[in-house]
């Protein structure tokens, strides 16, 4: 927010205190008898108040280090009438001089004297363009430059001044008395009233006056009285006009400030540089933007009607962006600054985190050596026994699922020959969800089974990633404050969820799908084919003999599990990332009014969380981390295996002979992993997922970006410590992937 909407005011309101114009626009009215202020100094109480009292008058609204353009234009009049008047002062002092009706150290006097006077004023006004410290206490400067000069005006007075040097009086003087009350009246203006300054200046006018008057000048007593009593009565006006319009000031001060208090709508400080952003988004911080611009106005205008008219614009400025926060305004995404991503990145995110368009695209492919992930390929998946380490290890590894954020899924399936299963029939003893449900524990074991045999042998989209996701899913709800408003259909629903969130994947994105005119895309009309695909098959298998589940939910709970399932799964479609990103932020972060404990609330969380996690090796350790990645980008590479069989353009990071991994790694943590999981965490505000996640996730964007820099695309990238990653590939050989043929 800029300076001008805190709070500061305008130092053109000050003259809303002229008679006329105060009871014209109806001030008297509202005044507060009880404003906080010293009744007889006229200062506030509150040192803070009266610090941006002060700066609202003498300094900048943007930036209270330089000075206000009104204050600056008030400087202008005043040195403008200092100047002239000493200038006057020294050209009548000669003329006197040279006729000899004042002697030479009279016209020395006035000469030295003047001509400091001006040095220092103007001095002064240097201080006050170089120095913020000098500016904030022009006034006291100011006061001194005034004392200095009525110093002179009332020593500088013939009849006083051939007193004090003991020569003889002569009847010829610059007429200093009048001089005095205009000077008052010119501190009036630039001191803006200020009554105590005021005050301190005409007493001292008064008492300098009395003293040297009465003490050195050659006129009887009573003429110096009588001349003093009218000075007196001129400069007590002054006084008591000062506390009227100075007191008038803050009170217009107060009740703005108080206004403004009531008018604040507090806004968040999200320190995220996105480089993407939604339309959402946009949308959003063009309304706060037009509320900031709201908010001046607000400030300067002093007429009611038009304040209250400005203050409910702000109000439903204010519900039209929640009600965009609300809705579905994400359908344009775009670069806040293009040049800051990689064209490679771009196309990327293009071809798979944003809405699908039909258009050909053709990418240049660079002249670089064939690059492989390993060099080993196995022929056949490798069948592993139950247990290579013993129940009681396998027990002790599955109690860290949810609490361990590197729990290792691989060891679950080397141990036992599954993921899927195990997890879930391990989760549901674990929380009595059978019991809960009235589950028969044989129709569990069923569905899961036919859970886990409905994911394809893919390299990266199988059981293993499904358990994995599981695991993270959960290890979101322990490490935080979200299980305690979880229910147990919340935490079944959940295990549901996840574990079926890639069913059926067919180891090839969406937009090869469409593409390619498959009949999984003619069937969910180009919509989150894959995701609404997995959605149907997770019910589907329910339908199955022995396999239903959720048999014994109540009517009310079905369709709650049901829509929760669906909602959480179709949020996984990264065509729709940034849609589902923006929505998110703008909710829980910008306007901070998501609330879990509302059932469209919880799910909009619960449906992140499974998103997060299903990208949530990106966190993971480093030797996890980099086993999921030979795995992503294997799979990745089988498409554009099968892209360029038919002779279409390879999808961006899907040619195995071209792409650079540690860079398209990178670019995939920087511009997609990190913007969500800085979101996610910051609504989160855990200190655990904090240090375990998204630091990990820095280190590994840090390390794929040493990566990049240091070697070549060409190059392999993995350490020996990470050549067991091979493994994977022969548990999930890219030669037994089962993917049918696109028909076309």
């Amino acid at each position: 927010m800029s300076n001008s909407s805190r709070g500061e005011i305008s130092p053109s309101l000050i003259f809303h205190h002229r008679p006329a114009t105060y009871g014209f626009l109806g001030h008297e009215s509202h005044e507060d008898p009880a404003i906080p202020i010293n009744p007889n100094m006229l200062n506030f109480l509150s040192p803070l108040m009266e610090e941006k009292f002060i700066k609202g008058i003498y300094c900048d609204r943007k930036d209270s280090k330089m000075m206000s353009l009104e204050f600056r234009n008030q400087l202008m009049v005043f040195y403008i009438y200092l100047t002239l008047y000493i200038t006057i002062l020294v050209a009548f002092s000669i003329l006197l001089n040279s006729e000899g009706k004042i002697s030479d150290s009279h016209l020395t006097f006035h000469l030295v004297y003047l001509t400091t006077i001006l040095a220092i004023s103007y001095l002064a006004l240097y201080s006050f363009h170089r120095s913020p410290y000098c500016l904030y206490h022009c006034r006291f400067i100011l006061v001194a430059v005034g004392v200095l000069f009525l110093i002179y005006l009332i020593i500088g007075d013939e009849r006083v001044l051939t007193g004090l040097i003991s020569e003889s009086y002569k009847p010829s003087q610059i007429p200093n008395t009048i001089g005095v009350v205009c000077w008052i009246v010119m501190m009036r203006n630039i001191l803006y009233d200020s009554f105590y300054l005021i005050a301190i200046l005409s007493i001292t006018s008064v008492l300098l006056f009395l003293s040297f008057s009465l003490g050195y000048s050659p006129l009887s007593h009573y003429s110096v009285l009588a001349e003093c009593l009218i000075m007196v009565l001129f400069l007590g006006l002054q006084v008591i006009e000062a506390h009227k319009y100075d007191y008038r000031s803050r009170q217009l001060f107060y009740r703005s400030e108080c206004e403004k208090e009531n008018f604040d709508i507090p806004e968040i400080d999200v320190d995220m540089q996105d480089v993407v952003k939604s339309e959402i988004e946009h949308l959003v911080s063009s309304c706060d933007s037009i509320k900031n611009d709201i908010k001046y106005g607000y400030s300067v205008v002093m007429f009611a009607d038009v304040k209250n008219r400005l203050k409910n614009a702000s109000i439903e400025v204010e519900k039209i962006k929640r009600r965009i926060a609300h809705g579905h305004y994400y359908k344009e995404i775009r670069f806040k600054e293009p040049e800051a991503i990689d064209e490679e990145d771009k196309a990327f995110i293009n071809q798979n985190y944003m809405e699908i368009k039909h258009e050909n695209e053709v990418f240049e492919r660079s002249a670089t050596k064939k690059f492989t992930l390993t060099e080993e390929n196995a022929k056949n998946k490798k069948a592993f026994p139950f247990s290579n380490y013993g129940t009681s290890k396998l027990e002790s590894v599955l109690a860290t699922l949810g609490r361990n954020w590197n729990f290792d899924i691989w060891f679950i399936y080397n141990a036992t020959g599954s993921s899927v299963f195990v997890i879930a029939k391990y989760l549901l003893k674990k929380w009595k969800l059978n019991e809960t449900f009235s589950i028969a524990e044989n129709i569990s074991d069923l569905y899961f089974k036919e859970m886990e045999s409905s994911y394809k042998n893919n390299p990266y989209h199988n059981a293993c990633h499904a358990a994995d996701v599981c695991h993270s899913l959960l290890f979101f709800y322990h490490q935080t404050t979200l299980h305690a408003y979880l229910s147990a259909l919340d935490m079944l629903s959940s295990i549901i969820a996840a574990l079926g969130h890639d069913v059926g994947h067919p180891a090839v994105t969406n937009r090869y799908l469409i593409n390619n005119k498959d009949e999984l895309a003619f069937q969910y009309n180009d919509q989150s084919v894959l995701e609404n695909m997995h959605c149907s098959t997770t019910f589907t298998m329910m339908q199955k003999q022995n396999c239903n589940i959720l048999a014994g939910l109540v009517s009310a709970d079905w369709f709650k599990a049901r829509k929760l399932i669906i909602e959480m799964i179709l949020e996984t479609d990264m065509s729709k990332h940034f849609e589902i990103l923006g929505r998110f932020k703008t909710r829980a972060v910008n306007l901070s009014d998501i609330d879990i404990e509302k059932s469209d609330d919880k799910m909009i969380i619960m449906a992140m969380g499974l998103k997060c996690s299903d990208i949530g090796h990106s966190a993971k350790a480093k030797d996890l981390h980099e086993k999921w990645t030979q795995l992503v980008c294997e799979e990745f590479f089988n498409q554009g295996d099968f892209e360029k069989q038919k002779q279409q353009p390879v999808s961006m990071y899907c040619d195995r002979e071209t792409t650079n991994i540690p860079k398209s790694q990178a670019g995939f943590i920087k511009n997609i992993c990190l913007p969500l999981f800085e979101v996610w965490c910051n609504y989160l505000k855990s200190d655990v997922v904090n240090t375990l996640v998204l630091e990990q996730m820095k280190k590994n964007l840090a390390m794929w970006e040493a990566k990049s820099k240091g070697r070549r695309a060409t190059q392999k990238f993995y350490s020996d410590d990470t050549k067991g990653s091979s493994d994977l590939i022969r548990h999930v050989s890219a030669s037994n992937i089962q993917l049918d043929k696109p028909k076309i």
